[in-house]
C-alpha cells in the first residue's frame, strides 16, 4: 500500500499546521513504518522542513495559487504526483497530514477486508471524507485524471462531492467504514473545529 500523506506549506495558521504535521510525521514513522509512504507538498516547491529527509517527499509544481476551491489545489497536485511518480501499489490512501490518527484501526479494516475498490467514511451528505480514504490506485489516478479540476474551482464542488460522483458513476465496491478513528482540527479561515471521524 502506497500511504501518500497531503500537506499545503502556507502561512494561514502556519505555527499550528507545522506542530500538526510533525505530530502526524512521528505517529507515521512510529506505525507505518513498513509501508511505502509519500509526503505529497501541494503548495510550496521546496521540502516541508520538518520532514528532515525522515520521509520520502514530492513537491508538486503545478497548483494554481489563484485557486478558491482548495479541492482542486489538492487534485491538481495528485494529478502531478502520478503522473510524474511511478507508483507499483495496488491501494493508494491518502491522507491529509494536518489529521491524526488515533490507532491503526483504519488500516487494519482494509487488511481485514480486502477486495474493495474503496474504503471510505460516508459523510451522509452524498459525499465521501477525504481527509483519510484508500482507493485502488488505478481508480484513484482514472479519478483525478478524469476531473476537471478547472470546472470544480469555478462552480465552487468540494473534492468530497467529486469523489462521491465518480465512485457512484463507476459503480465502484465501496467499503463505507463506520470510523476511522482520526482527530481533526478543521478550519476554514481561521474558525478552529476539532471533530473526530
Amino acid at each position: 500500500m502506497l500511504i501518500l500523506v497531503t500537506s499545503a506549506e502556507i502561512d494561514s495558521q502556519k505555527e499550528m499546521r507545522t506542530n500538526e504535521y510533525i505530530k502526524t510525521r512521528d505517529w507515521i514513522l512510529n506505525n507505518l513504518f513498513e509501508y511505502n509512504v509519500v509526503w505529497l507538498e501541494c503548495y510550496s516547491e521546496e521540502e516541508p522542513p520538518y520532514l528532515q529527509k525522515k520521509i520520502l517527499s514530492y513537491c508538486s509544481k503545478v497548483t494554481n495559487k489563484n485557486y478558491n476551491n482548495k479541492g482542486s489545489k489538492l487534485g491538481l497536485s495528485m494529478k502531478d504526483f502520478f503522473n510524474n511518480y511511478q507508483v507499483n501499489d495496488d491501494i493508494t490512501i491518502q491522507i491529509t497530514g494536518r489529521y491524526h490518527f488515533l490507532d491503526t484501526y483504519f488500516f487494519d479494516t482494509i487488511i481485514k477486508n480486502p477486495g474493495y475498490d474503496l474504503y471510505v467514511k460516508n459523510d451522509g451528505n452524498c459525499q465521501y471524507f477525504t481527509g483519510c480514504f484508500a482507493m485502488k490506485t488505478s481508480n484513484l489516478i482514472e479519478w483525478i485524471n478524469e476531473t476537471d479540476w478547472d470546472y470544480l474551482n469555478y462552480a465552487m464542488i468540494n473534492i468530497e462531492k467529486s469523489l462521491w460522483d465518480y465512485c457512484k458513476n463507476k459503480k465502484l465496491k465501496s467499503y463505507e467504514i463506520d470510523t476511522i478513528r482520526m482527530e481533526c482540527n478543521i478550519f476554514g479561515d481561521g474558525n478552529l473545529n476539532k471533530c473526530y471521524i
